[in-house]
């Protein structure tokens, strides 16, 4: 399929209740990681229970009636912010987010987020339509611009047209496309492009309004001219008055398990059931107690237990977040590597804290480079996850790692702060003090993961 100027980018589609932004819910969804060739590296999808019927139109569209959401889908509050966090997650690595007519899509997760009370996802960035982006570079082609024409237009198969997983790749393949028909106008990064649409959608839609206005006679349109999110225009709208109870969550097996509060997926429910045991065993997270969120079910995660603290108590110093990068190693043979850090006790991962405007692959790249001379190689490198666990060497502090596999046969070599560099053939005999994280977490990770290919 050839390479693209963005490398790996994040696909995402909803399928939803009707086509009004403010008014309609979501039914399913999907998020899809593609590679530089289009391939999909890992994709998530969602089932909801939108609270509200399905209109016959919708259903006939994408196949989901409402009798098979309430059956099957999961709560939509959940299911919501479980979309918005991924998304969330995945940009903040640095992925360019595509979207078919993106102020569409982003825009209803805007008010399904805003009805619940989820944090929204503020400013997606960098944004590529390729809704826009064609219309923009082949202006005058006639027929029709819906996703399903202009994938036929640019050769990309779409098998299941209103499947939200199959429009999700398609869309994805599709923008991948026109940079390789158009490399004069698209080859290049995707925040100048995200950029470049906002005016071009600006034109699209005063071009689509004067259109309207002289042959449909509908002199007072006006066209949306905001992209990628229309903005709001009843903030007040989107309290549910008359709320629909709905169902007990359902736990999945193919998205992530979200904690809805902080900025990064936890851990994949994909990976649960090898890896159940050693999230069970493991302590709970710990939370200061005066910033505890409300209580909401989630499959194999740990609820903080409630407690009444009186006014005179007074409350524990907030723990300081760390954020880094760390890499789950494995040679050849299977073995995992683990570093000590000079003047400390206990092995981790290789990896290190992700400075101020640098991705986590950037940050990983460079410390494994400066920590055991290992190059890295992006295109086969895996992201797994974001995880939290107490520091093993700054006391009072929460580690919030962003876990990635890779596998070499290079010589390792420690420099630096690093002390002392071990290979782990096994979980069970590691043989020296291993960091929470990398006990309770990294390292089952790699046992599952090791059983798989070797």
């Amino acid at each position: 399929m050839g390479m693209n100027p963005w490398g790996r980018v994040v696909a995402f589609d909803l399928e939803t209740t009707g086509v009004d932004v403010d008014t309609s819910r979501i039914v399913s969804a999907c998020i899809a990681v593609l590679g530089d060739d289009g391939d999909v590296v890992t994709s998530w999808e969602w089932l909801a229970d939108p609270g509200i019927p399905i209109p016959e139109g919708a259903a006939r569209v994408h196949g989901i009636t409402t009798e098979r959401a309430r059956a099957e889908g999961r709560a939509a509050p959940l299911v919501i912010a479980e979309i918005t966090q991924t998304l969330r997650t995945l940009q903040g690595l640095g992925l360019p987010l595509v979207v078919y007519n993106a102020p569409y899509d982003l825009s209803l997760l805007d008010r399904e987020c805003r009805r619940y009370g989820v944090p929204v996802l503020d400013q997606p960035f960098p944004v590529l339509d390729p809704l826009v982006l064609d219309k923009a570079v082949d202006r005058y082609r006639k027929g029709k611009r819906t996703l399903e024409a202009t994938a036929d237009a640019y050769g990309v198969e779409l098998t299941d047209a209103h499947d939200a997983s199959s429009d999700a790749i398609a869309a994805g393949r599709v923008a991948m496309a026109l940079a390789r028909a158009y490399p004069d106008e698209l080859d290049r990064p995707a925040a100048e492009l995200h950029a470049a649409q906002v005016e071009w959608y600006r034109e699209q839609a005063l071009r689509f309004q004067e259109y309207i206005r002289t042959s449909k006679g509908e002199e007072d349109y006006v066209a949306p001219q905001q992209w990628p999110l229309q903005l709001l225009s009843h903030p007040g709208s989107f309290t549910d008055t008359q709320p629909i109870p709905a169902p007990a969550p359902r736990p999945s097996l193919t998205v992530p398990i979200i904690d809805i509060y902080s900025t990064g997926v936890l851990s994949l429910e994909a990976l649960a059931a090898s890896t159940r045991s050693a999230y069970a065993s493991a302590p709970p997270p710990s939370l200061p107690r005066d910033s505890e969120p409300p209580v909401v079910p989630q499959p194999h995660t740990h609820v903080a237990e409630v407690v009444t603290i009186s006014p005179s108590t007074r409350a524990p110093r907030r723990p300081t977040v760390l954020r880094v990068a760390a890499g789950i190693v494995t040679d050849s043979t299977g073995r995992t590597l683990v570093v000590r850090k000079r003047g400390t006790t206990a092995f981790m991962q290789a990896g290190g804290k992700i400075e101020a405007g640098e991705s986590a692959l950037a940050a990983l790249t460079r410390e494994l480079l400066e920590e055991v001379g290992i190059e890295l190689d992006p295109d086969a490198t895996e992201y797994l996850g974001s995880f939290r666990a107490e520091a093993a060497n700054e006391p009072n502090t929460v580690i919030r790692a962003e876990v990635f596999a890779l596998a070499t046969d290079g010589v390792v070599t420690p420099s630096a702060e690093i002390e002392e560099a071990l290979w782990i053939e096994s979980l069970d005999n590691a043989g020296v003090e291993l960091a929470p994280l990398t006990r309770d977490t990294i390292l089952p990770l790699w046992v599952q993961r090791r059983s798989a290919l070797f």
